[in-house]
């Protein structure tokens, strides 16, 4: 039974070095770490209440706060961690309060068994993921609940999101913290799955293009899974340093998306030129209404294949839907985009 060592305290929260304290009772709890060049990990088992407390406060930042532990319960975290994602396996033997608030990473709970609930939170879906960001507190009431504690850097987030979105908001800020969809959340579960498992094997440390790899998908299952600025384009609506000009430009082309419009349409709903707007789009959002429409579409396209079902529509219905007239070149553009072909988001979800 190891003590708790400084290097310990380092894998456990790599942005807080004195995250652990080594006055923790090692009669009572266990901590063991490998360390590794790309991933690391850590694990921690106590069945001491206080024990319990103070390892929760000190590995999240900010703290996390656990009560109502009884005594006789165990408390089991394994911790995975990579350069802009830590992933968490969390297993609670036993009854407990669980006050927990983010910094400037975005969190997702993930329930695995047992009884999670949310205080204050009427959704009834016990397996539904839940996501927490900009410092909003929330209370978990634990009864033997096993779940993943999934943290994601903003930067990585923002990363993805550029290589889908035309234009991007300053910082992403996320509207609902329940998924989009039924069809979202087995999504986001079976990216976490892949990527847990892929951590997991004993090779993937030597694979770095894996871990990258990996790390995008579990960002991009997230920005998928849960309404944000990015998704919405709301965040050039509200944004007040956005020309009104702009604004109403881009408002129109997101209610006439599903319709055949052109530039000289955008031009005349804003009382410009074709070639002004051109000027205005590539300006302030470093890109052309064209492109911009192409990027709302697609992602309006996969948002239908995530809801869809293989048995009832196509990804030809879908694509010529949204104005993608030839199904092939579809398919490599979304593919470029989201790292499968549409026929596998189709199946995916038809399989559910």
């Amino acid at each position: 039974m190891a003590s708790v060592t400084d290097g310990t305290r380092r894998h456990l929260n790599p942005k807080l070095p004195q995250a652990v304290r080594t006055d923790v009772d090692v009669t009572n709890c266990q901590v063991e770490t490998r360390n590794q060049a790309v991933i690391q990990t850590a694990q921690f088992h106590t069945a001491d209440p206080e024990a319990a407390a103070r390892f929760f406060a000190n590995a999240y930042l900010p703290s996390w706060r656990i009560s109502g532990l009884s005594k006789g319960s165990t408390v089991t975290h394994r911790r995975c961690t990579t350069d802009l994602v830590t992933i968490d396996d969390v297993l609670i033997d036993g009854q407990a309060d669980c006050e927990i608030r983010t910094g400037d990473e975005v969190v997702v709970i993930q329930p695995r068994s047992g009884a999670l609930k949310v205080a204050g939170d009427p959704c009834a879906q016990t397996e539904a993921p839940l996501l927490t960001a900009d410092g909003v507190p929330r209370v978990l009431q634990l009864n033997t609940a096993r779940f993943h504690v999934v943290s994601v850097e903003a930067k990585l987030l923002h990363q993805v999101a550029s290589n889908r979105h035309a234009a991007l908001p300053q910082q992403i800020q996320f509207l609902d913290s329940r998924p989009n969809s039924p069809a979202a959340a087995g999504t986001w579960r079976d990216a976490l799955t892949y990527v847990t498992t892929s951590f997991a094997a004993a090779d993937t440390v030597q694979r770095p293009l894996v871990i990258a790899g990996a790390t995008q998908l579990l960002a991009a299952a997230i920005l998928d899974c849960f309404a944000s600025t990015v998704t919405t384009g709301q965040h050039l609506l509200n944004d007040p340093a956005v020309p009104k000009t702009l604004q109403t430009a881009v408002s129109f082309i997101h209610q006439h998306a599903g319709s055949h419009i052109t530039i000289n349409d955008v031009a005349a709903e804003v009382h410009l030129t074709p070639r002004a707007v051109q000027y205005l789009f590539r300006q302030q959002l470093n890109t052309t209404p064209t492109e911009y429409l192409r990027r709302l579409r697609l992602h309006r396209a996969h948002q239908d294949l995530l809801a869809g079902d293989g048995s009832e529509t196509t990804v030809t219905e879908i694509a010529q839907r949204w104005g993608f007239a030839h199904t092939g070149r579809f398919a490599v553009l979304y593919r470029q985009t989201y790292g499968e072909s549409p026929h596998t988001t189709l199946k995916h979800d038809s399989d559910r």
